[in-house]
């Protein structure tokens, strides 16, 4: 992989990273789905055996981990925030790649 490649790549991958970065609108976590019965003996929960579904947030907190409950109206504003973190994790990742290769490349002119 010649250097001016490498130099795009990076500065394109930078540059998509920043996009991202700089709203600050992600969010670290996993999307839990949870079906649970909510106590009304009238409800179809406990009739039917029909359990309401209802979208968690999974975090990483101190060691353990902690559920915060998304409601209906925010769960896509939510998933899109989560998604948002997932590529910001893998352009890091792929950004931190590239300069390691351009540090091997460096290094095996240093002779």
């Amino acid at each position: 992989m010649n250097r001016k490649y490498m130099d795009a790549e990076l500065k394109k991958a930078a540059s998509h990273l920043a996009k991202l970065t700089h709203k600050g609108s992600f969010l670290r976590g996993n999307i839990v789905t949870m079906k649970r019965v909510c106590g009304y003996p009238n409800c179809k929960c406990a009739v039917e055996g029909k359990k309401h579904v209802s979208m968690y947030i999974g975090k990483k907190q101190d060691a353990t981990t902690k559920m915060i409950y998304i409601p209906k109206r925010l769960e896509e504003e939510i998933r899109g925030k989560l998604e948002a973190y997932q590529k910001i994790k893998k352009l890091t990742e792929r950004i931190s790649e590239m300069n390691y290769k351009e540090l091997e490349i460096e290094k095996s002119g240093d002779v």
